[in-house]
């Protein structure tokens, strides 16, 4: 087979580059344009979110204008004059709209009220009617903004953005916010004072304390019904009973006078509520019931003693420390509020100590057993050398706190000297004022590091005595309320505005 190789005319160079380039114009052209339409919708997509963030972000400052307009009113609730005292009927109302007229913002909130529960040991807090017809504890503000003229204020709509935030209402009893007083040992149910009737009787404890069982003890040594502090009568009503004393006269409630011997009750060694002459020194009169362990009995005068079903009464711990503090030398639980620091017993050598009911005394001069040498917090100091908390007052042992070995076990007493060194670390404690921090502000702490704290009663099965109180541990140390001991009974106070969440 012969193959013919068949020669045509020569082509130069430059003829062959001309004759490849329109394919290529057009090969580029083809993509420019296809990379071009692939990119609008991609443009339009930046311009529509670019839009959508510009709106959302209208929509959050409608909503925090919102939460700005609420907070205005709430703070202005209140009526003429100095002090400024709250008024229920100037509490703003439960659903507010408005518009801010500069850039066509709109709003929407609503405002739940919340007071404390029944129940004195529930932490629960109760939805209140609206408006409100009981002093609110806190307010829910949740409010929703939208920055389009005819978007929709509901709750997760996508032109719309809510934030949440809570309120706190402040009140005069600080850290007091009341609690029932029970009797001690009933005839069949639990019993509390109620101030629903006068005289002033014991009823059936209403799921721990009603409002009508709701008591403070402060400082002026009155116990006070907490529901009877109105914005007409902030002073509220005490329990009184007329001077002189005499056995089988009514305890009733009165207005508040202050201090005043009438209205003073000081705890003693046996849980009773004794009276005052002259406002300085005990008399021998105590409250008691008219009909021992009975539903329904009234409140009378009598005598003073260890009668479990007349006149031994156990205030819960909210119920308030009285008089006790630094000052009368006692050590006050912040977390349970009329509970102080006790000889178990009034024994050195018992094998726990407890966090007992405060023991009060006009004078402020309460048995030994609650009454502490306690090492100062010279300013600007904010913490004690390690140094002995030892018992104090007349007829006292001389002894002092120890801390146990291990954190499973309970503090004790050691016999110790006044003054001179101490050769036992265990004896050791370190003691702190207000720190400038919250956490690690009115601890005390041994020489291992942990935090003197009692049971916590609000746990299953608590360590406590045969009465219910806690019994004293050390803990690690942490930012609780039950490690806090002599702090100011408005140490806690929480801002006005907190919990501030978008929804």
């Amino acid at each position: 087979m012969r193959i013919r190789l068949r020669h045509g005319p020569s082509r130069s160079t430059d003829a062959a580059g001309d004759g490849g380039s329109l394919p290529m114009a057009l090969l580029v052209s083809l993509v420019g344009m296809s990379l071009t339409a692939a990119l609008v919708p991609v443009v339009v997509g930046q311009v529509i979110s670019t839009r959508t963030v510009s709106g959302r972000t209208q929509a959050l400052d409608a909503a925090q204008a919102g939460i700005d307009a609420a907070l205005g009113q709430l703070r202005a609730a209140t009526a003429s004059g100095t002090p400024k005292v709250g008024e229920l009927e100037r509490l703003p109302p439960c659903v507010m709209t408005g518009r801010q007229e500069v850039d066509g913002l709109r709003y929407r909130v609503t405002i739940a009220y919340y007071g404390l529960p029944d129940d004195a040991a529930d932490p629960t807090p109760l939805l209140l009617d609206c408006p409100p017809l009981d002093v609110p504890v806190t307010a829910t503000l949740t409010a929703t903004g939208t920055g389009s003229s005819a978007g929709s204020l509901a709750v997760g709509d996508p032109d719309s953005r809510s934030i949440e935030a809570t309120y706190t209402f402040k009140t005069t009893n600080a850290n007091i916010t009341g609690g029932a007083i029970q009797l001690a040992e009933p005839i069949v149910d639990p019993l509390c004072m109620d101030g629903g009737t006068t005289p002033v009787t014991m009823q059936l404890c209403d799921a721990g304390g009603s409002s009508d069982q709701r008591f403070a003890y402060t400082t002026d040594l009155a116990i006070k019904l907490v529901a009877s502090e109105t914005a007409a009568d902030t002073a509220g009503l005490c329990l009184d009973a007329p001077l002189p004393h005499s056995s089988g006269g009514s305890v009733t409630l009165q207005p508040c006078l202050g201090r005043t011997a009438r209205q003073q009750w000081s705890l003693d060694n046996n849980s009773n509520f004794r009276g005052t002459t002259d406002g300085v020194n005990l008399d021998n009169f105590c409250i008691n019931l008219r009909n021992a362990g009975l539903v329904g009995s009234q409140l009378m005068l009598g005598a003073c003693g260890n009668l479990h079903n007349q006149r031994t009464f156990r205030p819960q711990t909210g119920t308030g420390a009285g008089m006790a503090s630094a000052a009368t030398g006692q050590l006050v639980n912040y977390k349970q509020f009329s509970r102080c620091l006790d000889v178990t017993n009034h024994r050195w050598d018992w094998e726990y100590m407890i966090v007992w009911f405060c023991k009060q005394a006009p004078d402020g001069n309460v048995p030994w057993n609650q009454k502490w040498t306690l090492p100062t917090v010279v300013a600007p100091a904010v913490m004690t050398a390690p140094e002995r908390i030892r018992t104090a007052g007349s007829g006292n042992p001389g002894a002092c706190l120890r801390t146990p070995t291990s954190t499973t076990e309970f503090v004790t007493m050691s016999l110790c000297p006044l003054t001179g060194a101490l050769t036992d670390d265990r004896l050791k404690w370190t003691v702190y004022g207000d720190t400038g921090t919250y956490a690690t502000s009115y601890r005390i702490i041994d020489t291992n590091g942990y935090c003197l704290a009692p049971a916590d009663l609000t746990v299953a099965n608590p360590e406590v005595h045969a009465d219910g109180t806690a019994k004293l541990k050390v803990v690690p140390c942490t930012s609780s309320e039950l490690q806090k001991w002599n702090a100011p009974a408005d140490f806690n106070e929480p801002l006005v505005l907190t919990n501030t969440k978008e929804k």
